[in-house]
Formats: structure tokens, C-alpha cells, sequence
């Protein structure tokens, strides 16, 4: 029987202890010591049996194949053309372009049939146990010792469109802009509804300790808010940015938006129009946009309810959610706007002052005034 190592597992090293990740079946085996040899003969098809030849007598191969042996029985070595050969070529052909990082994230937390669920009364209670110890993070902040510019409140006026079907319909991702500004107003009303709280939720809460804030916002002792976005949990973990390019009103450069209180906090950082389109991946229509809206993802607030690892795509759903609400405001006002993840990370980690191991650049909406017709 001719067999290799799995291409659908990696090796770990945790607390001194080498594991092998077999990411597919969601199994982890802890290797003894020289194990690694085994693995290395069969990075390739050998035959099991010639794994003896790395023994230096009859003992020593006998042992060698055995580990061999035992390796085959739970897939860490695979028979060429078995079952678990034929469905590792299917994977590693389907998910070749993005390689081999992408496909043991997504397989690692693919919930399987046999998935263990919890309820939401199980999660209820632990986190009603949780709170009194390990509070939640805040699901607003702001940054000390910035300049503070307030938003103006929004008019009806600012809505060209109002029906929501009308809205859909219209949306398109437009990359190409006039020369105008953008009023402040029509900003200060997209980030407010858009990325702002709700004054109430529109139905019982199901924890107690429920609280009014100052602006009448419901939050709770899970720190819980509601927008006119959904997010998984009511964790919300996206913060927003604002880049003001060409706004009425403001300075050029980047803002964070405060929702809580509807400011805008200035950071004092500016990049020229080659920098920014070099940091938008070098989409060179940026630079006629009026502002872009950073979207980040605090991951704290989410971890805090969720541990396990698969709540990292919820990150990736809580931007696109909101990023939708944000074209059709942005069409409802009659704004031109494309969203693109094509950004150079460590650039507009820089320009929002964001620290990459604890809070995630994910993508931008790029808005501007229409030409003139």
C-alpha cells in the first residue's frame, strides 16, 4: 500500500508537545518524539513498508514501521486513490488559488453533522455568570485627546430617495465622481443612520439590567445596541472611520466617528492623493472620491460572547451588512459609491492608528458627488 502524509492537516507545536491538526475531521493527536522522520519519508507516495529502511536493525525498522502503521490507520498518512486520498484532491484542486492558509481556516471551522449546538438559554446563562466577573468590552469608544467636530442633525431634505424598492434598483457601484464636495450634512446623516445606535429596541430585551444612556440609547449589562444593521450577537464589532477627501466643513484627513454622542474625532493624519490611492491598492478613481468609510472590526466585543473560531466570518458578515446599509444611504442621497477591500492593510492601519493583532482593517465604502449631468 503506497501512502503520504495528509495535504488537509498541519503540525503544531503547543506547550512543548509536537500535534498534528487534522483539520478536515477536526482531530488533534500529540506526536511522540522522532515521529517527524516518519512524516518527512512520506512527503511523497512511498510504499508503507519502506519506511523500514530508515531503521538501523531489525528492531529499530520493526518500530518504525509500526508508527507508520499506526499514522495510516488514523489518516495522518493516506492511501493513494482511498477515500480520504480522493477527497483531499478535490479540496486541494477547488481551493489551490488561495492556498493552503484559506482552506484550513474554512475546513477547521466547518461544523460537521455531528456538531455539537448550544441553546440560547445555555449561552443566556453563562453569560449572565460571565458579566459579574469579566465585563464586556464597551460597545462605543472614543479617543482621548482628540478634536471633537459635531455633526449636524439631518434634514428630510437629504433623502432624494425614499422608497426602499426604488433605493434597491438604483444602487450601483459607481467609480467615477464630480468635482463638488460633499455636504456635511448629507455625511453626518449617512454615518448617523448608518452606524449610529437606535434610540429602542423594537422588542423585550431578554436580560435584565436594561438601561436608557444619556441619549436615550437601550444597551444592557452585555453592552448590547441596536442599529439598522444586524450584527450576530448585537456585538456590533465594527467601528468606522471617516476620511474626509472633499467635505464641506472639514478638514482633510481621517476622522473616527463616535457614535455614541454623533462626533467626529479627528485624528490629525492625512495622506496626499498618491498616498491614498496607494493605499486603496492603487484604484487610482479614488482620488476624485469625497470621503471613504474605514470599516474596522474590534474583535474583542466578539470574543467576548463568541470563543470559538468560526465567529471570525461573522466579523466579515457584520462589514457587509453594514456596508450595504451604507450604499443605499448613499443612493437614497443621491451619492455615487463603490465598496472595495483591495486596501493595503498596514497603510490604513497606520493612517486610523489601529493595532493589527487586536482590531482589523476589513474594507471601504469610496463616495462622491455625481458628475454634473
Amino acid at each position: 500500500m503506497n501512502v503520504r502524509l495528509s495535504g488537509c492537516g498541519a503540525l503544531l507545536w503547543d506547550a512543548g508537545q509536537l500535534v498534528w491538526d487534522d483539520y478536515l475531521d477536526h482531530r488533534q493527536f500529540a506526536l511522540t518524539d522522532g515521529v517527524e522522520r516518519v512524516l518527512r519519508w512520506f512527503t511523497g507516495f512511498r510504499d508503507l513498508g519502506s519506511v523500514r529502511e530508515l531503521g538501523g536493525d531489525p528492531g529499530e525498522a520493526a518500530h518504525w514501521h509500526q508508527v507508520a502503521t499506526v499514522l495510516a490507520e488514523h489518516d495522518i498518512l493516506i492511501a493513494e486513490n482511498g477515500p480520504r486520498h480522493q477527497r483531499e484532491q478535490a479540496i486541494e484542486e477547488a481551493w489551490q488559488p488561495w492556498g493552503r492558509l484559506a482552506r484550513a481556516y474554512h475546513f477547521s471551522t466547518r461544523s460537521h453533522a455531528g456538531t455539537a449546538m448550544r441553546t440560547a438559554e445555555q449561552d443566556n446563562e453563562d453569560l449572565e455568570a460571565k458579566v459579574l466577573t469579566d465585563p464586556p468590552p464597551p460597545a462605543f469608544w472614543s479617543l482621548p485627546g482628540t478634536t471633537r467636530v459635531a455633526l449636524p442633525d439631518a434634514g428630510p431634505g437629504v433623502w432624494r430617495h425614499r422608497d426602499l424598492l426604488d433605493v434597491l434598483h438604483r444602487r450601483r457601484s459607481r467609480r467615477y465622481f464630480g468635482p463638488s464636495a460633499l455636504p456635511l450634512e448629507t455625511v453626518a446623516a449617512l454615518l448617523k443612520t448608518a452606524a449610529g445606535p437606535l434610540p429602542r429596541a423594537d422588542g423585550p430585551l431578554t436580560q435584565a439590567g436594561v438601561d436608557l444612556d444619556p441619549n436615550g440609547v437601550v444597551t444592557d449589562s452585555w453592552q448590547r445596541v441596536f442599529k439598522t444593521s444586524p450584527s450576530g450577537g448585537a456585538r456590533h464589532p465594527t467601528e468606522v472611520y471617516l476620511y474626509a477627501r472633499n467635505v464641506q466643513g472639514l478638514d482633510p484627513g481621517a476622522y473616527h466617528y463616535a457614535a455614541a454622542d454623533h462626533t467626529l474625532e479627528f485624528l490629525g493624519r492625512r495622506l496626499d492623493d498618491e498616498r491614498l490611492v496607494s493605499a486603496v491598492g492603487g484604484q487610482d478613481w479614488v482620488a476624485g472620491a469625497g470621503a471613504l468609510i474605514f470599516y474596522t472590526s474590534v474583535i474583542a466585543r466578539n470574543q467576548w460572547k463568541y470563543t470559538f473560531p468560526r465567529v471570525y466570518r461573522a466579523l466579515m458578515m457584520d462589514v457587509g451588512h453594514l456596508s450595504q446599509t451604507v450604499y443605499l444611504l448613499a443612493t437614497a442621497a443621491g451619492l455615487h459609491i463603490t465598496f472595495t477591500a483591495a486596501l493595503r492593510d498596514q497603510v490604513v492601519e497606520e493612517l486610523l492608528g489601529c493595532d493589527p493583532a487586536r482590531h482589523l482593517v476589513i474594507g471601504t465604502s469610496v463616495i462622491g458627488v455625481p458628475p454634473a449631468s
